[in-house]
């Protein structure tokens, strides 16, 4: 069972911490949705390493900024911080039955049954899938005039999660309703009234997700006893430390948060990644000589496994914009980290994005630099949690080698054959929650080489 007492609300009493807490009802979250980063500086810079703030729906959040204080939520070697209790308020309506909404020996369960679907034998099949996906996707976009890469990429995406994660053709009819489906559930993630109310956008999520808990409950019957290679299939015929298949709650709590969390971080990230090589041309060349040194059409896993410097720019990229901005965590008991004193059932917030540009680990932070990744400065294992693009502990990110393996292969052939270029002096604004991504969706061209 989870390790948070449900029966006991969020603390509330941060009068012994600095900081602020904001407008009412609202608290700093339009502040936090337009820039996180300059909150979290603005915060550490007036209060230090701890301090309070206000979200939406009044709920009080002690900011802990730091990597001694990602270690210690995210690593939790004494089970002081629960995920389940970090989110349940962010996530647990659509959401509830998530990989980070349990705890414990739930999440052991879940997360133990999960793995076969990201070792390197189920990698392999997956490349199978994606080749033909991505390079018909590719063959699409507009050249010679530009476009907004982050709506095409969605797409692509999209094609991704139904073909590997679902198993349906992603031309079917079935694959564009989940699309829709699944955008509607998100909306509700962003929307700045989460409440249940008649012709509100969060209920029209919460309908959402009940159509896709509906699609997956009924589809598991005709899972069972295939040889699908598809995630859900694997899931559907994944069973427990005592021989038993896992229950449908668990399977779709599981498919509908891994859509959730792979197919929305995969879009930011390609989408950052294509800013920076466009920003930084000389970098766009060394990855797509590294390209063009793999003599094969139709890369492998070991081809794309060999791309080292493209690697080496994922990272990077995912420093400057982690996925998720913000990872949160509730106490399930009075804890102390770095001399402060963090009450019992309080949300405490990380920002994996305000770590990644402490001049105190990284060499001038704010330089685009992809080499900082190699064996020769691996400035990111300075501290074991100084670079959590992917969080860290019992819930890291499952996925995190499908999202580079699927990166790499959507760039090897992309910039095997197309150079990208943005506009002239290109300076965009960048959204921060619930994807970070420059606002305007990255307009970008693409020139036959």
């Amino acid at each position: 069972m989870s390790n948070i007492n449900t029966t006991v609300p969020d603390n509330r009493d941060l009068s012994n911490f600095p900081g602020e807490y904001g407008l009412p009802f609202l608290g700093k979250t339009i502040e936090v949705v337009k820039d996180s980063i300059a909150v979290c500086n603005d915060h550490f810079k007036r209060f230090g390493a701890v301090s309070k703030i206000d979200m939406v729906r009044g709920q009080r959040v002690l900011m802990c900024l730091g990597p001694e204080f990602n270690e210690a939520a995210l690593f939790d070697k004494d089970g002081s911080f629960s995920s389940a209790g970090g989110y349940a308020s962010s996530l647990g309506s659509l959401y509830p039955d998530g990989m980070l909404l349990r705890d414990n020996a739930k999440h052991k369960k879940t997360r133990r049954a999960s793995q076969p679907s990201f070792k390197t034998d189920a990698l392999k099949t997956y490349v199978e899938l994606l080749n033909p996906i991505q390079s018909r996707r590719i063959d699409m976009l507009p050249k010679d005039e530009e476009f907004l890469f982050y709506d095409a990429i969605q797409e692509t995406l999209m094609d991704v999660a139904a073909k590997v994660f679902i198993g349906l053709d992603e031309k079917s009819p079935e694959a564009q309703k989940l699309h829709k489906i699944f955008s509607n559930i998100n909306k509700g993630l962003v929307t700045p009234f989460p409440y249940n109310l008649p012709f509100s956008q969060f209920r029209k999520s919460l309908k959402a997700r009940e159509t896709l808990r509906r699609f997956i409950t009924e589809t598991i019957p005709q899972r069972r006893g295939t040889d699908g290679v598809d995630m859900f299939s694997r899931y559907c015929n994944a069973r427990d430390e005592d021989g038993n298949y896992l229950e449908d709650v668990d399977i779709d709590g599981h498919m509908a948060f891994l859509l959730f969390a792979a197919f929305d971080t995969t879009t930011s990230a390609l989408t950052n990644i294509l800013y920076y090589l466009g920003t930084h041309q000389d970098w766009q060349e060394k990855v797509r000589d590294e390209i063009n040194a793999i003599d094969n059409e139709m890369p492998t896993f070991e081809d794309v496994a060999s791309m080292q410097l493209t690697e080496y720019v994922f990272n990077e990229t995912l420093r400057f914009w982690p996925s998720v901005m913000i990872l949160n965590r509730r106490t399930t008991r009075e804890v102390e980290v770095g001399g402060y004193k963090l009450p019992a059932h309080t949300v405490v917030m990380l920002s994996p994005a305000f770590t990644h540009r402490m001049e105190e680990w990284w060499d001038n932070p704010h330089k685009f630099d992809p080499m900082r990744f190699s064996p020769e400065r691996a400035e990111h294992k300075r501290h074991g949690f100084s670079y959590i693009p992917f969080g860290g502990g019992a819930h890291k990110c499952i996925g995190m080698h499908f999202a580079l393996l699927n990166a790499r292969l959507y760039l090897f052939r992309l910039l095997k054959q197309y150079r990208v270029e943005l506009r002239e002096n290109y300076n965009p604004d960048w959204l921060h929650v619930h994807l970070p991504r420059p606002a305007d969706a990255l307009p970008i061209t693409l020139r036959r080489i």
